[in-house]
């Protein structure tokens, strides 16, 4: 079996973004926030389209989303909600794949966008260093379920803002931005749940910088294995 493999961070300057990063909108077709999340993909589209056409693989993705002061930084606008429908419509768009996806988010006057070629790099350890592995459907609790009981004694990282990295070793048939979110909300022992907040709603907003990797091994399966690595930033809630 493969074992996950983390990939370097795009470092370049990425393009400026004319269009203000939207979340994925499940509102009905036509709403506000399906044409602001629309707009948005196509402006990603837009940026990264030459660069796309003649960068080699492995391919990595950068999203810098840029926020007003008068927002929290730690307050909603997460970052798996940019990337949710917003890779797998690149992916179609370009035809090609990405084995490294990252999203930032700060408190900045404009948002960016970059592609490059990457590499495998060393484990990024941190204050968590765990690994999990599933069978289940990413859309079933029983998938949920299965990470969280695997990490429940860890407890809950500091306040403030975290650095999360994740790495995948999914089968072919899997498609690995599927995983995101669901992986995302089953690690509340690890970024902590709000007092009488729903089982699998977790502080998730308090991640500043989201890496994810991807890793396909055709004799896993309907297996999955995913790294965690996470640690606290200096960010704070305080403006």
């Amino acid at each position: 079996m493969a074992l996950p493999v983390f990939y370097a961070r795009p470092e370049l300057v990425g393009s400026t973004l004319n269009v203000v990063p939207a979340p994925a909108s499940w509102d009905t077709a036509g709403s506000l926030g399906q044409v602001r999340s629309a707009a948005f993909t196509a402006d990603v589209l837009a940026a990264i389209a030459p660069t796309m056409a003649v960068v080699p693989d492995p391919l990595a993705l950068r999203l810098d989303i840029g926020l007003p002061d008068t927002v929290p930084l730690l307050l909603h606008n997460d970052l798996d909600n940019y990337l949710f429908t917003l890779v797998p419509t690149l992916t179609k768009g370009t035809l090609r794949q990405f084995a490294s996806v990252w999203a930032t988010k700060q408190h900045a006057a404009t948002s960016s966008v970059a592609v490059c070629q990457t590499r495998p790099t060393p484990d990024p350890g941190g204050m968590y260093s765990l690994q999990v592995h599933t069978t289940a459907s990413a859309t079933t609790t029983t998938y949920k379920r299965q990470i969280h009981d695997q990490i429940s004694t860890a407890p809950p990282l500091p306040d403030g803002g975290i650095a999360l990295q994740l790495a995948f070793v999914i089968g072919p048939r899997r498609a690995w931005p599927n995983l995101w979110k669901a992986t995302i909300d089953s690690l509340g022992p690890i970024l902590g749940r709000d007092p009488g907040a729903r089982e699998w709603d977790t502080r998730d907003d308090r991640i500043t910088n989201l890496g994810l990797h991807c890793t396909t091994d055709p004799s896993v399966g309907n297996q999955v294995t995913i790294a965690i690595r996470a640690c606290t930033t200096d960010t704070h809630t305080a403006p």
